[in-house]
């Protein structure tokens, strides 16, 4: 009988092996506490990628014209007409009280209009070529005055350049490579057609020009403005291109935490973004749709005391981490039940407040979860960059599927 059985395991040896690698072509692989689960085939990946970065793109585009209407609906409507935001639209040249007109164009925060003793001005001159008139204390100018309808603004714009990087290296991020291009591409003239630039953006641009520093020792923080969700715009590219690959938590956490501080200098953000990077990589590789459990485990993750719930009202919320992320996970909850990236997107929009950087982060979720093939032909075709959008996403979608 033992001879019999020693044969058998012999003979089934071969179908063990076999059964082992269809496992692997199909997904399933050791994540880093050790057990198994079930991933996403290639197919199913690709097309989450893809819904991901147009979702991404759309939703900063979307939300664009209502940045930081802080004013409710009836600013919206009386800007944008009386059923709001219905598709891509074309921002109002003015708002009142716009934070752009108190904002410090040679530093962060608020503060001065006043070119330096050099006769230097780093909003104007050494990034946002010609749109330091925008900011004249004396006007009342919208934040992106001078974008299109469709278009993207500069953080969504920068999007693109790391995308562009990664795919220059393989689909890996590289910390000296991004930053040599963010510089390239936000002291060329026209390279965006942005008006504003945050408060990260200024206080880098400062210190390289103004006090003469390296590059690397660039990234700074006002421990107000910079510690916010427009932070997780950039990590959120990363994690998607390393969650795309396979990789695990760990390793898809440091490429999203690297990714933040080629800009900034914030722990903060930096553990935020670990922290969300692993909701992205459920997004794009769980072979299940979300649950409300992932997102409970992102909120603890995130430090965050609400429960992400799918039943409470789209809210709007101001900038900051504490406030933006927990409205962001409930629109997540909500709209992935309805599969509708769409509906969230525009949702979004006619939330107000700093809607913009949620609106990208959350549409790489809704689009992840969509699906490229179910994304509606207007989310696409509206925006303003459409062609050369559809070029750049392919040359990262082949880099990181590779």
């Amino acid at each position: 009988i033992r001879k019999i059985q020693f044969y058998l395991i012999l003979l089934s040896l071969p179908l063990l092996m076999a059964f082992s690698l269809f496992s692997k072509r199909q997904g399933v692989v050791s994540t880093t506490e050790g057990s198994t689960t079930n991933l996403a085939n290639s197919a199913i990946l690709e097309s989450r990628l893809r819904g991901a970065l147009w979702g991404f793109f759309a939703g900063d585009a979307l939300a664009m014209p209502t940045h930081w209407y802080y004013g409710g609906s009836a600013q919206i409507q009386r800007d944008y007409g009386r059923n709001g935001i219905t598709g891509y639209s074309k921002p109002v040249p003015t708002l009142a009280g716009s934070i752009l007109n108190k904002s410090n164009i040679n530093g962060g925060g608020r503060g001065s209009f006043s070119k330096t003793k050099e006769s230097v001005s780093i909003i104007g001159d050494i990034i946002n070529h010609g749109k330091r008139e925008y900011w004249d204390p004396s006007k009342q100018v919208h934040y992106h005055a001078t974008l299109q309808r469709g278009e993207n603004t500069l953080e969504a714009q920068l999007a693109r350049v790391l995308m562009k990087s990664m795919v220059e290296n393989n689909g890996e991020f590289i910390a000296e490579h991004f930053r040599n291009a963010y510089i390239k591409f936000m002291t060329t003239p026209d390279s965006h057609h942005d008006t504003y630039a945050s408060t990260c953006h200024r206080m880098f641009f400062a210190n390289m020009i103004l006090k003469k520093k390296d590059p690397k020792d660039c990234p700074d923080n006002d421990h107000h403005n910079v510690d916010t969700i427009d932070g997780l715009v950039l990590p959120t590219i990363s994690a998607l291109g390393y969650a795309s690959r396979g990789n695990d938590d760990k390793t898809i956490a440091n490429a999203a935490a690297s990714t933040a501080s080629a800009t900034r200098s914030s722990t903060v953000l930096e553990n935020a973004s670990r922290a969300w990077s692993s909701l992205v990589r459920k997004a794009i590789q769980q072979e299940s749709p979300l649950s409300l459990g992932n997102l409970a485990d992102c909120a603890r993750s995130l430090g965050l005391r609400q429960v992400p719930s799918a039943n409470r009202p789209d809210t709007m919320t101001a900038c900051y981490l504490d406030q933006s992320l927990p409205s962001a996970l409930d629109m997540i909850a909500k709209y992935t039940q309805t599969s509708s990236c769409w509906d969230g997107l525009l949702a979004n929009a006619n939330n107000g407040g700093e809607n913009v950087h949620r609106g990208s982060i959350l549409g790489a979720i809704l689009g992840a979860q969509t699906g490229y093939e179910n994304l509606p032909p207007q989310l696409k075709e509206g925006l303003y960059d459409q062609a050369a959008l559809e070029k750049e996403i392919d040359a990262f979608v082949k880099s990181v599927l590779r």
